[in-house]
Protein backbone atom coordinates (compact mmCIF):
# COMPACT_ATOMS: atom_id res chain seq x y z
CA UNK A 1 0.00 0.00 0.00
CA UNK A 2 1.43 3.60 -0.66
CA UNK A 3 2.35 5.47 2.04
CA UNK A 4 -0.72 7.19 3.53
CA UNK A 5 1.54 10.37 3.53
CA UNK A 6 0.86 11.02 0.01
CA UNK A 7 -2.80 11.46 1.71
CA UNK A 8 -2.48 14.18 4.23
CA UNK A 9 0.96 15.42 3.34
CA UNK A 10 -0.88 16.28 0.13
CA UNK A 11 -3.35 18.22 1.42
CA UNK A 12 -5.73 15.64 -0.02
CA UNK A 13 -5.18 15.21 -2.99
CA UNK A 14 -7.71 15.94 -6.21
CA UNK A 15 -7.61 13.87 -9.71
CA UNK A 16 -9.77 13.79 -12.21
CA UNK A 17 -9.73 10.57 -13.85
CA UNK A 18 -13.44 9.31 -12.48
CA UNK A 19 -16.51 9.51 -14.55
CA UNK A 20 -20.05 8.47 -12.58
CA UNK A 21 -22.79 7.32 -13.45
CA UNK A 22 -25.32 5.99 -10.76
CA UNK A 23 -25.38 7.95 -7.54
CA UNK A 24 -25.77 7.58 -3.40
CA UNK A 25 -27.82 10.24 -1.71
CA UNK A 26 -26.17 11.60 1.09
CA UNK A 27 -27.91 12.08 4.34
CA UNK A 28 -29.39 15.73 4.85
CA UNK A 29 -27.48 16.77 1.76
CA UNK A 30 -29.66 19.35 0.77
CA UNK A 31 -29.78 21.05 4.45
CA UNK A 32 -32.88 20.58 4.98
CA UNK A 33 -33.30 19.96 8.38
CA UNK A 34 -31.39 21.35 11.32
CA UNK A 35 -30.87 21.25 15.02
CA UNK A 36 -30.65 23.39 17.75
CA UNK A 37 -28.48 23.45 20.27
CA UNK A 38 -28.53 25.81 23.53
CA UNK A 39 -26.57 28.31 24.35
CA UNK A 40 -24.57 28.57 27.43
CA UNK A 41 -24.99 31.08 30.35
CA UNK A 42 -22.76 31.54 33.58
CA UNK A 43 -23.75 32.70 36.74
CA UNK A 44 -27.35 32.17 35.62
CA UNK A 45 -26.54 36.06 34.52
CA UNK A 46 -23.51 36.31 31.77
CA UNK A 47 -24.58 34.76 28.33
CA UNK A 48 -21.26 32.87 27.23
CA UNK A 49 -22.43 32.20 23.84
CA UNK A 50 -26.05 32.06 22.16
CA UNK A 51 -28.29 29.15 21.16
CA UNK A 52 -26.95 27.62 17.53
CA UNK A 53 -27.74 25.50 14.98
CA UNK A 54 -26.39 22.66 12.42
CA UNK A 55 -27.59 20.68 9.67
CA UNK A 56 -28.98 17.21 11.29
CA UNK A 57 -26.23 14.58 10.67
CA UNK A 58 -23.64 17.34 10.29
CA UNK A 59 -21.43 17.66 12.87
CA UNK A 60 -19.03 20.82 13.62
CA UNK A 61 -15.73 21.08 16.38
CA UNK A 62 -15.97 21.83 19.60
CA UNK A 63 -13.48 22.88 22.07
CA UNK A 64 -14.35 21.76 25.95
CA UNK A 65 -13.75 24.88 28.25
CA UNK A 66 -13.07 23.59 31.52
CA UNK A 67 -11.98 26.80 34.09
CA UNK A 68 -12.17 28.52 37.23
CA UNK A 69 -11.78 32.23 37.42
CA UNK A 70 -12.57 35.18 40.30
CA UNK A 71 -14.96 37.24 38.64
CA UNK A 72 -14.45 41.14 40.01
CA UNK A 73 -11.18 39.67 41.38
CA UNK A 74 -14.00 38.35 43.98
CA UNK A 75 -16.77 35.91 43.34
CA UNK A 76 -15.67 32.47 42.17
CA UNK A 77 -17.06 31.13 38.58
CA UNK A 78 -17.21 27.60 37.06
CA UNK A 79 -17.73 27.21 33.35
CA UNK A 80 -17.81 23.66 32.36
CA UNK A 81 -18.79 23.43 28.94
CA UNK A 82 -18.24 22.40 24.85
CA UNK A 83 -17.96 25.69 22.76
CA UNK A 84 -18.90 25.27 19.17
CA UNK A 85 -15.80 26.88 16.84
CA UNK A 86 -18.47 27.71 14.34
CA UNK A 87 -21.07 30.77 13.34
CA UNK A 88 -23.11 28.92 10.72
CA UNK A 89 -26.72 29.45 9.90
CA UNK A 90 -29.40 28.69 7.02
CA UNK A 91 -29.54 30.00 3.77
CA UNK A 92 -32.96 30.95 1.89
CA UNK A 93 -31.33 33.12 -1.35
CA UNK A 94 -31.59 31.46 -4.51
CA UNK A 95 -30.82 27.89 -2.86
CA UNK A 96 -31.05 25.23 -5.73
CA UNK A 97 -32.64 22.33 -4.30
CA UNK A 98 -35.50 22.60 -1.61
CA UNK A 99 -35.74 25.52 0.69
CA UNK A 100 -32.34 25.52 2.31
CA UNK A 101 -28.70 25.89 2.04
CA UNK A 102 -25.66 25.75 4.65
CA UNK A 103 -23.93 29.24 5.46
CA UNK A 104 -20.46 28.69 7.19
CA UNK A 105 -18.66 31.98 7.94
CA UNK A 106 -14.68 32.58 9.16
CA UNK A 107 -14.73 33.87 12.61
CA UNK A 108 -12.70 34.80 15.91
CA UNK A 109 -13.52 33.13 19.15
CA UNK A 110 -14.75 36.56 19.94
CA UNK A 111 -17.62 36.28 17.95
CA UNK A 112 -18.46 33.20 19.03
CA UNK A 113 -18.13 34.13 23.04
CA UNK A 114 -19.86 37.10 23.61
CA UNK A 115 -19.60 36.93 26.84
CA UNK A 116 -16.59 36.62 27.40
CA UNK A 117 -15.75 40.31 28.02
CA UNK A 118 -18.75 41.16 29.96
CA UNK A 119 -17.16 38.30 32.43
CA UNK A 120 -13.85 40.21 32.09
CA UNK A 121 -11.96 37.05 30.38
CA UNK A 122 -9.45 37.30 28.19
CA UNK A 123 -8.91 34.93 25.54
CA UNK A 124 -4.81 36.10 25.46
CA UNK A 125 -3.50 35.46 21.75
CA UNK A 126 -6.38 33.97 20.52
CA UNK A 127 -8.57 37.24 20.84
CA UNK A 128 -7.20 37.79 16.89
CA UNK A 129 -6.60 34.42 15.79
CA UNK A 130 -9.07 33.64 12.89
CA UNK A 131 -10.66 30.74 12.27
CA UNK A 132 -13.06 28.60 9.82
CA UNK A 133 -16.02 26.91 10.41
CA UNK A 134 -15.46 23.55 9.76
CA UNK A 135 -19.04 21.16 9.02
CA UNK A 136 -18.28 17.57 8.62
CA UNK A 137 -19.73 14.41 7.89
CA UNK A 138 -18.93 12.36 10.97
CA UNK A 139 -17.80 13.88 14.39
CA UNK A 140 -13.94 15.64 14.48
CA UNK A 141 -11.96 14.80 18.08
CA UNK A 142 -10.93 18.57 18.49
CA UNK A 143 -7.65 17.72 20.62
CA UNK A 144 -6.06 15.16 18.21
CA UNK A 145 -7.03 17.02 14.65
CA UNK A 146 -5.07 19.80 16.04
CA UNK A 147 -2.18 18.60 16.80
CA UNK A 148 -2.16 16.51 13.55
CA UNK A 149 -2.70 20.43 11.29
CA UNK A 150 0.19 21.54 13.52
CA UNK A 151 2.31 18.18 12.65
CA UNK A 152 1.72 18.82 8.61
CA UNK A 153 3.87 21.47 7.84
CA UNK A 154 6.41 19.73 8.99
CA UNK A 155 6.17 16.67 6.93
CA UNK A 156 9.08 16.87 4.52
CA UNK A 157 11.70 17.93 7.15
CA UNK A 158 10.23 15.23 10.12
CA UNK A 159 10.64 11.73 9.68
CA UNK A 160 8.72 11.14 12.78
CA UNK A 161 5.80 13.11 10.85
CA UNK A 162 5.91 10.54 8.48
CA UNK A 163 5.86 7.68 10.16
CA UNK A 164 2.76 9.07 12.66
CA UNK A 165 0.90 9.66 9.41
CA UNK A 166 1.95 6.11 8.37
CA UNK A 167 0.67 4.51 11.29
CA UNK A 168 -2.56 6.69 12.58
CA UNK A 169 -5.73 4.95 13.51
CA UNK A 170 -8.44 7.25 12.02
CA UNK A 171 -10.67 6.27 14.98
CA UNK A 172 -8.71 8.52 17.27
CA UNK A 173 -9.27 11.61 14.93
CA UNK A 174 -13.31 10.86 13.62
CA UNK A 175 -16.17 9.47 15.00
CA UNK A 176 -18.88 8.06 13.00
CA UNK A 177 -18.93 9.12 9.22
CA UNK A 178 -20.82 7.56 6.25
CA UNK A 179 -21.24 4.16 5.56
CA UNK A 180 -20.92 3.37 1.60
CA UNK A 181 -22.47 -0.01 1.71
CA UNK A 182 -20.32 -1.60 -0.73
CA UNK A 183 -20.81 2.33 -3.09
CA UNK A 184 -18.16 2.35 -5.47
CA UNK A 185 -16.84 5.87 -4.71
CA UNK A 186 -15.82 8.19 -7.73
CA UNK A 187 -16.80 12.03 -6.84
CA UNK A 188 -18.79 14.17 -4.93
CA UNK A 189 -20.76 16.87 -6.52
CA UNK A 190 -22.91 19.93 -4.89
CA UNK A 191 -23.08 23.42 -5.06
CA UNK A 192 -21.76 26.35 -3.91
CA UNK A 193 -21.35 30.26 -3.91
CA UNK A 194 -18.43 32.01 -1.55
CA UNK A 195 -18.10 35.36 -0.88
CA UNK A 196 -14.93 36.33 0.77
CA UNK A 197 -14.85 39.41 2.91
CA UNK A 198 -12.05 41.16 0.55
CA UNK A 199 -13.80 40.06 -2.69
CA UNK A 200 -10.05 40.63 -3.84
CA UNK A 201 -7.94 38.61 -1.76
CA UNK A 202 -8.05 35.22 -3.48
CA UNK A 203 -9.37 33.54 -0.33
CA UNK A 204 -11.88 30.68 -1.00
CA UNK A 205 -13.91 27.74 0.55
CA UNK A 206 -12.89 23.98 0.16
CA UNK A 207 -14.25 20.58 0.97
CA UNK A 208 -12.05 17.28 1.53
CA UNK A 209 -13.16 13.93 1.75
CA UNK A 210 -11.39 10.89 3.49
CA UNK A 211 -11.85 7.60 2.87
CA UNK A 212 -11.43 4.93 5.45
CA UNK A 213 -11.44 0.95 5.61
CA UNK A 214 -10.78 -1.42 9.01
CA UNK A 215 -6.94 -2.87 8.80
CA UNK A 216 -7.21 -6.32 9.92
CA UNK A 217 -3.16 -6.66 10.19
CA UNK A 218 -2.68 -3.51 12.33
CA UNK A 219 -6.66 -3.88 13.89
CA UNK A 220 -7.08 0.10 13.14
CA UNK A 221 -9.51 2.25 10.99
CA UNK A 222 -6.49 3.32 8.20
CA UNK A 223 -6.89 6.22 5.21
CA UNK A 224 -6.99 4.66 1.86
CA UNK A 225 -7.73 7.89 -0.15
CA UNK A 226 -9.94 10.84 -0.65
CA UNK A 227 -9.91 14.07 -2.18
CA UNK A 228 -9.81 18.22 -1.90
CA UNK A 229 -11.10 21.01 -3.69
CA UNK A 230 -9.79 24.30 -2.44
CA UNK A 231 -10.74 26.01 -5.09
CA UNK A 232 -14.55 27.27 -4.31
CA UNK A 233 -13.57 30.84 -5.55
CA UNK A 234 -15.59 34.09 -5.19
CA UNK A 235 -19.34 33.63 -6.33
CA UNK A 236 -22.38 35.29 -5.67
CA UNK A 237 -24.98 32.58 -7.65
CA UNK A 238 -24.32 28.89 -6.60
CA UNK A 239 -22.52 27.29 -8.86
CA UNK A 240 -21.00 23.19 -9.37
CA UNK A 241 -18.32 21.62 -7.20
CA UNK A 242 -16.85 18.39 -7.71
CA UNK A 243 -14.44 16.42 -5.77
CA UNK A 244 -12.86 13.07 -7.28
CA UNK A 245 -12.17 10.52 -5.19
CA UNK A 246 -8.35 9.38 -5.46
CA UNK A 247 -7.31 5.83 -3.87
CA UNK A 248 -4.00 5.59 -2.59
CA UNK A 249 -3.20 2.44 -2.74
CA UNK A 250 -2.53 0.07 -6.46
CA UNK A 251 -3.98 -3.16 -4.43
CA UNK A 252 -8.11 -3.29 -5.56
CA UNK A 253 -8.83 -5.31 -3.10
CA UNK A 254 -8.78 -1.80 -0.11
CA UNK A 255 -11.26 0.18 -0.91
CA UNK A 256 -12.99 2.71 1.76
CA UNK A 257 -16.36 1.51 3.70
CA UNK A 258 -16.34 4.64 5.74
CA UNK A 259 -16.27 8.22 3.95
CA UNK A 260 -15.72 11.25 5.88
CA UNK A 261 -16.63 14.57 4.09
CA UNK A 262 -15.37 18.23 5.69
CA UNK A 263 -16.63 21.49 4.42
CA UNK A 264 -14.61 24.60 5.55
CA UNK A 265 -15.38 27.94 5.01
CA UNK A 266 -12.01 29.23 4.56
CA UNK A 267 -9.04 27.24 3.17
CA UNK A 268 -6.65 29.42 2.43
CA UNK A 269 -3.59 30.18 4.38
CA UNK A 270 -4.91 34.02 5.36
CA UNK A 271 -8.65 33.75 6.33
CA UNK A 272 -10.74 36.91 6.12
CA UNK A 273 -13.16 37.48 9.58
CA UNK A 274 -16.51 37.18 7.92
CA UNK A 275 -15.72 35.32 4.81
CA UNK A 276 -19.07 32.98 3.66
CA UNK A 277 -19.24 29.53 2.28
CA UNK A 278 -22.24 28.40 1.40
CA UNK A 279 -23.43 24.58 0.32
CA UNK A 280 -26.64 22.76 -1.13
CA UNK A 281 -27.19 19.71 -3.01
CA UNK A 282 -24.28 17.20 -2.12
CA UNK A 283 -24.09 13.98 -3.54
CA UNK A 284 -22.28 10.91 -4.40
CA UNK A 285 -21.58 9.68 -7.79
CA UNK A 286 -20.44 5.73 -8.45
CA UNK A 287 -17.04 5.57 -10.69
CA UNK A 288 -17.26 4.52 -13.73
CA UNK A 289 -15.72 1.02 -14.33
CA UNK A 290 -13.37 1.24 -17.06
CA UNK A 291 -12.57 -2.19 -17.65
CA UNK A 292 -10.63 -5.01 -17.39
CA UNK A 293 -6.80 -4.52 -18.37
CA UNK A 294 -4.67 -7.32 -19.91
CA UNK A 295 -1.13 -8.17 -19.78
CA UNK A 296 -1.20 -6.85 -23.25
CA UNK A 297 -1.90 -3.88 -22.67
CA UNK A 298 -1.28 -2.32 -19.77
CA UNK A 299 2.49 -1.00 -19.45
CA UNK A 300 4.90 -2.07 -16.76
CA UNK A 301 5.35 1.06 -15.09
CA UNK A 302 9.11 1.67 -13.14
CA UNK A 303 10.04 5.18 -11.34
CA UNK A 304 13.81 6.24 -10.99
CA UNK A 305 15.18 7.35 -9.18
CA UNK A 306 13.08 7.93 -6.54
CA UNK A 307 13.06 9.57 -4.24
CA UNK A 308 14.85 11.94 -6.62
CA UNK A 309 16.38 15.59 -6.45
CA UNK A 310 14.15 16.37 -9.29
CA UNK A 311 14.96 14.59 -12.45
CA UNK A 312 12.17 11.69 -12.53
CA UNK A 313 12.59 9.02 -15.34
CA UNK A 314 9.38 6.76 -16.29
CA UNK A 315 9.40 3.83 -17.86
CA UNK A 316 6.59 2.11 -19.71
CA UNK A 317 6.38 -1.23 -21.91
CA UNK A 318 3.51 -0.20 -23.98
CA UNK A 319 1.43 2.86 -24.93
CA UNK A 320 -0.14 5.44 -21.58
CA UNK A 321 -0.71 8.75 -20.70
CA UNK A 322 1.18 10.08 -17.74
CA UNK A 323 -0.42 13.08 -15.54
CA UNK A 324 1.86 14.77 -12.75
CA UNK A 325 0.02 15.96 -9.27
CA UNK A 326 1.32 18.34 -7.05
CA UNK A 327 0.51 18.51 -3.24
CA UNK A 328 -2.57 20.71 -4.18
CA UNK A 329 -3.87 18.24 -6.53
CA UNK A 330 -2.63 20.52 -9.54
CA UNK A 331 -1.06 19.13 -12.57
CA UNK A 332 2.10 19.83 -12.55
CA UNK A 333 3.49 17.50 -15.95
CA UNK A 334 1.81 15.67 -18.08
CA UNK A 335 2.51 13.89 -21.69
CA UNK A 336 0.09 11.70 -24.11
CA UNK A 337 0.77 8.56 -25.53
CA UNK A 338 4.08 7.52 -23.94
CA UNK A 339 6.31 4.43 -24.32
CA UNK A 340 9.74 3.39 -23.27
CA UNK A 341 11.63 6.14 -21.03
CA UNK A 342 10.10 9.56 -20.26
CA UNK A 343 11.63 12.11 -17.79
CA UNK A 344 9.91 15.03 -15.76
CA UNK A 345 11.93 17.91 -14.09
CA UNK A 346 10.42 18.60 -10.77
CA UNK A 347 11.80 21.75 -9.60
CA UNK A 348 9.89 22.03 -6.24
CA UNK A 349 10.78 19.60 -3.13
CA UNK A 350 7.51 17.56 -1.77
CA UNK A 351 5.26 14.68 -2.66
CA UNK A 352 4.02 14.09 -5.99
CA UNK A 353 1.18 11.50 -7.61
CA UNK A 354 1.80 9.90 -10.96
CA UNK A 355 -1.32 8.59 -12.98
CA UNK A 356 -0.59 6.51 -15.52
CA UNK A 357 -3.63 5.62 -17.97
CA UNK A 358 -4.94 4.42 -20.45
CA UNK A 359 -8.72 3.47 -22.26
CA UNK A 360 -8.96 0.30 -20.28
CA UNK A 361 -6.64 1.34 -16.72
CA UNK A 362 -5.54 3.72 -14.59
CA UNK A 363 -2.63 3.26 -11.86
CA UNK A 364 -1.06 5.88 -9.48
CA UNK A 365 2.49 6.32 -8.44
CA UNK A 366 4.16 7.79 -5.68
CA UNK A 367 7.14 9.97 -6.17
CA UNK A 368 9.26 12.04 -3.72
CA UNK A 369 11.35 15.11 -4.56
CA UNK A 370 14.11 16.13 -2.14
CA UNK A 371 16.30 19.09 -2.06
Amino acid sequence: MKKLSTFLAACLLSATMAFGQQTMSINNGSFEQWTTTQGYMAMSVYQLFDDYITPTGWHTMKYPLDTSFNYMGIIPVSIHTDVPLQIMDKDTAGVPDGNYGAMLQTFKLTDVLPGVASMGMSLGEFDTVVMPTIMSIGELETEPVMQLMALLPNLMSDPTALTMLDTLDFNNYSTGGMNLNGFNLGKLTGKYKYEPIVETSGETGGVIMIGTYNDQASGKRKICGGGFNQNLAHTHAYTDFEVDYMPFTDDPTVVPDMLEILVLSSASTTMGQGSKLYVDKFELVEKQEEGIATAKNEPSVSIYPNPSKGKVFAELDAPANIRIFNQLGQTVAQKTNCTGKVSFNLTTPGIYVMEVSGNTFRTVKQIVVTK
